[in-house]
């Protein structure tokens, strides 16, 4: 029975296989393959086939012993600073799905395969093995993804080979270790264990786990000691290190250091040294599946309902984490009966969004960031680990403001397929666009607010070599007056990034249809939104350089009569959000008259 199984899902790889070669006749598919595939061989297959594997050895040596090399043996890599933080991930993902976790048993069967595998003739054992047989193919191929973007990490020395297996081994334990859980869970659910006492139960071992790990450091060692003659984020890698080294933490983070062992290993050597310790954790974790089987058709029925339902959900256009059965919940503000009908959008938009996108849990956020930053400041052993942190809130800043406006679609992406339901309302078109955009500009612009406010309370101009513009620039007033001026802006701006995207649904519909897909992708679809993200920063360059000169003009003239910089950055600023302004108005008024010519039965036919 499972050779008919095994042959089941090699036929229905086979077809998909075919099905996406077929469709590289139409152009939009041909030319995103095209681009997705120059993509994948100029910055992963190129750069590794041409001695990728030197560079990074190379770079990590010349790291002076951030990344420890193996050398060949695997003792070198179970005190690196990399093998430690990798098991802190695994830690962090697996008290996640002991505590997240909600679904009763399942194995993710489809509903076809439901309908045709439940009723027939096969033991659970069987449905068992076949899932965990079939699992490895999705293993396998992201397995082979993440060496291409594991290829440029100077601290992963080993072949191409030995890192895709490496991968695959951290895969498999991690569909392993899920099936895992969800089987236990619902025996003890079974059994009168309750959601909230299992997580307070989970939360408190791993607590009591961290005390006594600390408790049982040397009074010396328990925070890490900053005295000025290395680098802050050297001490933090170092402590963090001994940390994880010391039990009773070090053991339970054990068994994931063996199982990242493969993937750091130098040479052939190491890799079959660290295999056998891998493959235990493997075994162990096949073990423990197998005899804790319960009964998962329930589960696994409910599972693939919610999953048909989210497919449908992407189709229409209501987004992958729309839940039709979803409980009602109040508004996230006050609607009045009149007043700017765009507000009525943020608050239709708002709803679709998870609950806890509000003001309390910004709140709340903005009190911890600067909580935490005034205890690191007053205790002088936390002071330079603070500072060593300065940087990331800024490339964080800049990830969201280039990547968030793909993640928030809570705009006119969302509400494409409802089109001719939005042009019955008496509002012209760049209010429609404009109140479908007003949720993401607000999410993001929270977002990089928080983040703003932890890269003013993290940064210490005393920690770093200033010249004296720098000086100036980083006073105390001058540096509020910045941050003032950032928070100022960042709404248009985040506004003028979700301008592109919502531009390309209304200007190119069915190629955008074809980047929602999910899990039907491939080389094409990776180059139809590479295409889009590359317009999109071409754009956005040529949209900010008119508002970066405006700033630089008042700095330079303020500067030239003699005045004080901080007033020469907010003069720029209100230049520059006059510019950005303006150039927002324009880009709505023309995504208005797009809307109002938008033809939903001929744009979006098959």
């Amino acid at each position: 029975m499972l050779s008919a199984l095994l042959y089941l899902r090699l036929t229905s790889l086979r077809n998909w296989v075919r099905q996406r070669v077929l469709r590289l006749k139409q152009p939009k598919y041909l030319a995103g393959a095209i681009v997705g595939a120059a993509y994948l061989w100029f910055f992963f297959l190129g750069p590794a086939a041409s001695g990728g594997g030197a560079r990074r050895k190379a770079a990590a040596q010349a790291a002076g012993g951030v990344w420890p090399q193996a050398g060949g043996a695997l003792p070198g890599h179970v005190t690196g600073v990399a093998l430690a933080i990798g098991a802190l991930v695994l830690l962090v993902v697996v008290v996640l799905a002991w505590v997240l976790s909600q679904e009763r048993a399942s194995l993710g069967f489809s509903e076809a395969e439901i309908a045709f595998l439940f009723p027939a003739p096969v033991t659970r054992q069987a449905l068992v093995h076949f899932r965990l047989v079939d699992a490895q193919l999705r293993s396998l191929i992201g397995a082979l993804f993440l060496t291409l973007v594991s290829s440029r990490w100077a601290f992963a020395s080993g072949s191409p080979v030995i890192r895709a297996l490496g991968w695959w081994l951290i895969l498999t334990a991690f569909n392993l270790h899920l099936a895992g859980v969800r089987f236990t869970l619902t025996r003890l659910a079974d059994a009168g264990l309750g959601t909230w006492r299992r997580r307070t139960l989970v939360l408190g071992l791993l607590a009591a786990v961290l005390a006594a790990t600390w408790a049982w450091l040397p009074e010396t060692q328990r925070a890490p000691v900053f005295d000025g003659t290395r680098e802050g984020g050297r001490v933090l890698a170092e402590w963090a290190t001994a940390l994880l080294g010391t039990a009773p933490l070090g053991w339970v983070v054990q068994p994931a250091k063996w199982l990242l062992g493969p993937f750091f290993a130098a040479d052939l050597r190491a890799f079959l040294v660290a295999l056998g310790p891998a493959l235990l954790v493997l075994g162990v974790h096949y073990v423990w599946v197998v005899r804790s089987v319960v009964s998962f058709e329930e589960g696994s029925i409910e599972r693939a309902e919610k999953h048909a339902a989210r497919v449908a959900a992407v189709r229409s256009g209501r987004g992958a984490f729309h839940d039709p059965a979803a409980k009602g919940r109040p508004g996230p503000f006050l609607l009045p009966g009149t007043g700017r009908p765009e507000l009525a959008f943020l608050w239709k938009n708002l709803l679709s969004t998870w609950s806890w996108l509000n003001v309390r849990v910004w709140a709340g956020g903005a009190v911890v960031i600067v909580a935490a930053g005034w205890w690191a400041r007053s205790h002088p052993a936390w002071q330079q680990g603070l500072a060593a942190l300065a940087a990331m809130p800024l490339v964080l800043i800049g990830y969201v403001i280039v990547a968030g406006p793909q993640f928030a679609r809570q705009d006119i992406r969302q509400d494409l397929p409802n089109a001719d339901i939005l042009k019955t309302y008496p509002l012209a078109g760049w209010q429609i666009v404009l109140g479908e955009m007003l949720t993401p500009v607000t999410i993001l612009t929270g977002v990089i607010w928080l983040l703003l406010l932890a890269a003013a309370v993290t940064f210490d101009p005393a920690a770093i070599k200033l010249p004296s513009l720098g000086r100036e620039l980083f006073a105390p007033g001058t540096r509020a007056v910045l941050l003032a001026a950032a928070a100022l802006l960042t709404p248009p701006l985040v506004a003028l990034q979700l301008l592109v995207p919502n531009a390309a649904a209304l200007v190119f519909p069915t190629w955008f249809q074809a980047t929602r897909q999910r899990g039907g992708g491939g080389v094409d679809i990776l180059g139809q939104r590479l295409i889009f993200f590359g317009a999109q920063l071409l754009t956005m360059l040529l949209v900010l350089l008119p508002a970066a000169l405006a700033v630089a003009g008042a700095v330079f003239v303020v500067r030239l009569a003699g005045g004080p910089l901080a007033l020469g950055v907010w003069l720029g600023a209100g230049g520059a959000l006059t510019i950005l302004l303006g150039e927002l108005w324009a880009g709505l008024l023309f995504l208005g008259r797009r809307f109002e010519q938008f033809d939903l039965s001929s744009e979006l036919r098959p």
